[in-house]
């Protein structure tokens, strides 16, 4: 394990500016004369007399990942070490500290065996020559052994409630990254200690308002954040600990107030996770009226540890692309949903609903990725393009970097975030953006995107009604804005297979009609059930019957054939 020198100096320094809500451990008194009451560890002479060094940015993962993005990567590693998922809320959310401080600060990385890890840890092993183990210093790596390996790297604990809904669990999270500290609970401060952690900042009587005046606000990060449902505080807390980030709580139903949360941001930056209790669309809103983006990932492990195996550019398979018949009508089927990160990591690989179901291979279909994986989770993205098949494209979801409706944005802001994202697209070989938005159709807000030449058409989607636009595509220049014609939707009047088929198989077969061409989104969480379109059913089985019902004349392709087709045959020069 690599040792980064940290000097007792520098914790003196630090400690000395603690805020008055820190308290110190029972254990060492603090010195009467601190007016915020908090332990300083004891310096040797000799220590105190080392040149002091400032706490280490993130570093850049790698000399070959050269491209200016947001998204926070770790130090290159040379072992992974596995472990199962702790059963406590308190293990969890101290294990995912340590975890995000060994994925800045050790070659020696944590891994939680959840999700999708099995499918993605055979490329980590290959690409990166990293060894396995399920050990840490020869000792098995249970959770003290875990404390204790890691133990010279880090300042010490910071120590906070152990009722997950309690404010000081956030604002722990978000000091850890920043003071280079585990996170410990009352029910775990007993290990925590015994593995030789002194007790740095007490924040259980600590709350937003606290952290916002406090001295340490800023220092967090302003190109990233995190926001969390409270029961879900133990996922992405390993990278916002990476990032030294600022990692929220908001239980509130009101838009503005959410909004405000996160106005500190820098203009592009990106937040992770999710908001349950404000809502999908509200969240997003108040987001992006700020210039701001969202990563759906509050299910997600071991982003922090991924993000330490970054890849500067992945290649898909070659996809299939037949010949255009004379009669034919066009359709291009894709999946939504691809952005939500935590759904790649966990069961959309796995499951037979999805990416491991028996029908997909039979027809084309388009996959929507988030380009945040090639940085945040390279090993994932990998694996997908890997077991594609020729009928299997990827394409960019959903709206920018992270999930927002561009339409709110500043056009400055708008104008560079497309750029980034056009760049970050060709690295992932992503060719086609799908765009969700508020009523977002338009040359203005779209039309910024399709300037970037690593973007070559849109595939567009109304948050109101996915096909409420009924197929209209927007010309901007020679690339074509293509809004959803239909939408495989469960308890949507319009989103039934027979129905969708019957306009299919009734449509124009003229390839210079624009009307013979259908985008057909299908809502990731609508499938068969019991021989019907219902919530939660089989997605890929709902597709598979649909495809089976069309008629001759309608050829399904994949989003770049799709697209070729289109200009080809549609587009302003002809």
């Amino acid at each position: 394990m690599k040792r980064i020198r940290r000097t007792l100096a520098l914790s003196l320094a630090l400690l000395l500016l603690a805020p008055a809500c820190s308290r110190s451990g029972e254990s060492t008194p603090a010195p009467t004369d601190d007016p915020a009451g908090v332990t300083v560890p004891a310096a040797e002479p000799s220590d105190a007399e080392e040149e002091t060094e400032p706490l280490p940015e993130v570093p850049d993962a790698g000399e070959e990942v050269v491209a200016e993005v947001r998204y926070p990567k770790g130090t290159l590693p040379k072992t992974v070490i596995r472990i199962p998922e702790p059963a406590s809320y308190s293990e969890k959310l101290t294990l995912g500290s340590l975890q995000g401080l060994a994925a800045r600060h050790s070659e020696d990385k944590i891994l939680f065996r959840v999700g999708a890890a099995d499918l993605y840890t055979p490329y980590i092993e290959k690409d990166w020559e990293v060894e396995i183990t399920n050990r840490i210093g020869g000792l098995p790596a249970n959770f003290e052994n875990l404390l204790a390996g890691y133990r010279e790297l880090l300042a010490g604990y910071i120590l906070c409630s152990a009722d997950p809904a309690d404010p000081s669990v956030s604002v722990a999270v978000s000091l850890a990254g920043i003071l280079d500290c585990v996170i410990a609970t009352p029910d775990t401060r007993a290990a925590v200690e015994a593995a030789g952690y002194p007790q740095v900042l007490d924040v259980t009587e600590c709350d937003e308002k606290w952290l916002r005046a406090s001295e340490y606000w800023d220092r967090l990060n302003r190109d990233v954040a995190f926001e969390q449902p409270a029961s879900m505080a133990p996922k992405l807390v390993d990278y916002a600990v990476m990032a030294g980030a600022y990692f929220g709580f908001y239980d509130g139903h009101v838009a503005a107030g959410h909004k405000k949360m996160y106005d500190f941001l820098n203009d592009g930056a990106i937040v992770f996770g999710y908001n349950n209790t404000l809502g999908e669309y509200d969240a997003v809103k108040s987001f992006s009226e700020i210039n701001v983006q969202m990563v759906p990932s509050d299910h997600a492990y071991n982003l922090s540890t991924l993000s330490c195996f970054p890849k500067y550019e992945l290649k898909q398979k070659e996809r299939e692309v037949p010949e255009t018949p004379a009669a034919v009508h066009t359709l291009c089927i894709v999946m939504s949903d691809g952005d939500n990160i935590q759904w790649v990591l966990n069961n959309f690989a796995t499951s037979s609903e999805w990416y491991a179901n028996r029908h997909r291979g039979e027809f084309p279909i388009g996959w929507g990725v988030s380009p945040a994986l090639l940085d945040t989770a390279a090993p994932m993205l990998e694996y997908l393009y890997d077991k594609a098949t020729p009928r299997d494209e990827f394409m960019m979801q959903l709206s920018g970097l992270g999930y927002t409706f561009p339409s709110r944005w500043d056009k400055e802001a708008r104008q560079k975030m497309a750029h980034d994202l056009a760049e970050a697209m060709g690295r992932a070989d992503l060719h086609y953006a799908e765009i969700l938005d508020d009523h977002g159709f338009t040359e203005e807000s779209l039309g910024d995107f399709a300037a970037e030449d690593g973007i070559d058409g849109l595939f567009y989607i109304d948050y109101s009604h996915y096909s409420g636009l009924e197929g209209e595509i927007l010309w901007l220049g020679d690339k074509p804005a293509v809004s959803a014609r239909h939408m495989i939707w469960a308890d949507h009047p319009t989103g039934n297979l027979g129905f969708i088929t019957r306009r299919i198989n009734n449509a124009p077969t003229d390839p210079k009609d624009e009307e013979s061409y259908t985008f057909l989104i299908v809502h990731a969480w609508s499938g068969l059930k019991d021989g019907k379109l219902a919530q939660h059913g089989n997605t890929l089985d709902a597709v598979a019957a649909l495809v089976a019902d069309l008629d001759e004349d309608v050829q399904i392709v994949t989003p770049g054939v799709f697209m070729e087709r289109l200009v080809e045959n549609c587009g302003p020069k002809n």
